[in-house]
């Protein structure tokens, strides 16, 4: 129907424009609720999602006139067809730049990028105005306005755009996902079928449906954020989105995580339809607790909702709520499902970085409250979030750490302990032993080991370490006697049967002899993988390379495998060096213990030792090194010519 009263012989069909519009803005409406990450890319969709709402009621609104030519003036309609240029031109650019993000090459190569643009835009504004300035764009005949020339105009520069859209990502397929291609080989095809057709209908306007249907597949596809329909929760990208959003608009909320261990990975329940009717039931009266509870599933069992308030008791009362809830669940029902209700600190605690926030709950409050079996409610306090503060900023250390693959990086310092001969009554060797520095602060093993092992990081620190020793090696040898320098190795080491080769690569890097060179691991490193670890060790001891059997007595020492592998050196744990002077009984055994390392050919070394009675008693048992606190603490690995003698 037209928009005016006066009617016309010339009529052009429009009700792909008006189906265009109404899908427009139900998108944009549904971008709105569903609350997709905001990412560039997605940045990109909306605003030509609202660009080509925009451009839909323009084109209306310009084919109404051509319809009626009363309303009609020159100037007046030839700027509304510049403007729409312009607005179509904007499209292309949003459409054009989506698609580049889909191939982080592409987007590496910005120049090319500009360069297309500038080469397109020039040639797409050259033509219009030479259009407009013959009076080419549309002819003005006694029944209405003949647009067809200004619809051929734009879908032809849509095809031009369109064409070297798909020739981009075709030569860039290798970079760019497999569905998104498909996708690709799907909507541009599509895209050039409605352009030819726009091109030879000339009493029909549909040109909307080019621009207006990619950026629907486009947002269903990658953007939307579909509610789970089993519990009726968003999933996770919405809820990174709302955190992300309410984080940069400086408001305050909390966090409550709430996980039901008996669930997880328990998809195939034979109760699943029932226990699914009840966790929905448990979302709804969530959720009913107040308008400011956004709840969202992470998985089947796990659940973050999203309290936007600002007052910590305001907090305190939902999470009391929540409790009560998870409390009725477990009552009634039959399995008895426990729960484990973790409440975060307000916003300002956490930062919008990665899912920091997420891990908090993850890694550290169920790590360190969870109590199988029990249900646990904790609202985590400020020594929570900073003994998560540096567990994360070691991780983070770890991570560049890894990627980075520097053997001088500075963040990880090498330290040594020396270790004293008691029959040269010297000091000819020493542990290497690693400390982690962040932001100027050392921190000690025990506090990045186990995270560098759970991470995957702790073969990146072997090797960075093996270099830093190899060169203090290489260093030291110039001037100085000694026998060698030890190095830790985790179990994550030894299990891979190519280890001893790199190990022995970059001993040949230095110009050292690599008997100088021992390694220690733990006899606890062969409990699950013992043939894999005996197997290295065999090949290093035949490459000369000395191997220690680190913390012997700490619970998994067993005689005959350390007689089945080929150590030299014995080092006993101070724990057993402890028990042993106040236990008369295990002193009996310790001394039974070295007598026969001894007549097997090995060497024995006890550590810990930190005062005099406790160097006696090392010296008496028999012991042929010592090291501890008494002899002289862990310093730069530099500090060592102080111990050692020169040659």
């Amino acid at each position: 129907m037209p928009m005016f009263g006066i009617h016309s012989a010339l009529r052009y069909e429009i009700v792909g424009e008006y189906a265009s519009l109404f899908l427009s803005l139900l998108i944009l409406v549904f971008m709105v609720l569903t609350k997709p990450r905001q990412s560039k890319a997605f940045s990109f969709l909306l605003w030509g999602n609202v660009t080509s709402i925009v451009a839909t009621v323009l084109m209306i609104f310009i084919v109404e006139i051509a319809s009626n030519t009363e309303y009609y003036s020159r100037s007046s309609f030839t700027i509304l067809l510049i403007v729409f240029l312009v607005l179509y031109a904007l499209i292309l650019v949003d459409t054009f730049n989506y698609i580049n993000l889909m191939s982080e090459r592409r987007i590496q190569r910005r120049s090319v990028i500009v360069m297309i643009y500038i080469l397109v835009a020039v040639i797409y504004f050259s033509g219009a105005i030479y259009q407009v300035a013959m009076k080419n764009f549309y002819y003005v005949r006694t029944d209405g306005i003949d647009l067809t020339h200004f619809t051929r105009y734009y879908c032809i520069a849509g095809i031009v755009c369109a064409t070297i859209c798909f020739a981009m990502c075709f030569q860039r397929r290798s970079t760019i996902s497999r569905i998104v291609m498909r996708g690709i080989y799907i909507v541009i095809p599509l895209e050039f079928v409605v352009l030819f057709a726009q091109v030879l209908d000339r009493n029909s306007i549909f040109s909307a449906a080019t621009y207006t249907l990619p950026f629907i597949a486009i947002y269903l596809l990658f953007h939307s954020n579909p509610y789970d329909e089993d519990t009726g929760c968003q999933n996770v990208g919405a809820m990174e989105s709302r955190f992300i959003t309410n984080n940069k608009m400086g408001r305050v909320f909390y966090l409550a995580y709430i996980e039901f261990p008996q669930l997880l990975g328990n998809s195939r329940n034979p109760n699943y339809e029932t226990l699914t009717l009840e966790l929905a039931d448990v979302c709804r009266k969530i959720e009913r607790i107040s308008r400011k509870i956004h709840l969202y599933r992470v998985n089947y069992g796990t659940f973050i909702a999203i309290m936007e308030v600002k007052e910590r008791s305001d907090a305190e009362n939902y999470a009391d709520q929540m409790r009560d809830i998870l409390e009725d669940f477990y009552k009634t029902d039959i399995d008895h499902i426990h729960y484990f209700l973790g409440v975060g600190g307000d916003s300002r605690r956490f930062v919008a970085q990665g899912n920091k926030w997420t891990q908090f709950f993850m890694k550290y409050i169920k790590q360190k409250y969870m109590v199988d079996g029990q249900n646990v409610y904790i609202f985590a306090n400020g020594s929570d979030f900073r003994a998560y503060d540096d567990i994360y900023n070691i991780e983070q250390t770890l991570a560049d750490i890894r990627a980075k693959m520097d053997p001088d990086d500075d963040r990880i310092l090498c330290y040594a302990q020396p270790i004293y001969s008691v029959r040269k009554e010297s000091f000819r060797s020493a542990e290497a032993l690693m400390r982690l520095c962040i932001d100027g602060r050392m921190i000690p093993p025990d506090e990045f080991i186990k995270i560098a092992e759970t991470t995957g990081c702790i073969h990146s620190l072997t090797v960075i370490m093996m270099h830093k020793v190899c060169k203090a090696v290489e260093d030291l040898s110039l001037e100085y006697d000694f026998d060698a320098l030890t190095i830790n190795c985790s179990t994550a080491d030894f299990v891979d049967k190519e280890f001893y080769k790199e190990i022995m690569d970059i001993i040949h890097t230095y110009n050292v002899d690599q008997k100088k060179i021992r390694l220690e691991l733990t006899e606890s490193m062969m409990a699950d993988s013992y043939d894999a670890v005996k197997y290295n060790m065999n090949m290093l001891n035949m490459e000369g390379i000395q191997l220690y059997m680190d913390d012997f007595g700490t619970g998994y020492s067993n005689l005959e495998r350390v007689l089945d592998v080929p150590v030299q050196t014995i080092k006993f744990d101070k724990s057993l060096l402890y028990k042993s002077i106040e236990d008369s009984r295990v002193e009996d055994i310790i001394s039974y213990m070295i007598d026969t390392f001894k007549k097997n050919g090995f060497i024995t070394l006890v550590e810990g030792v930190e005062d005099e009675k406790q160097k006696n008693y090392s010296i008496n048992r028999g012991f042929d090194y010592i090291q501890g606190y008494h002899y002289a603490k862990p310093m730069p690995i530099e500090n060592l010519v102080k111990y050692f003698k020169k040659k």
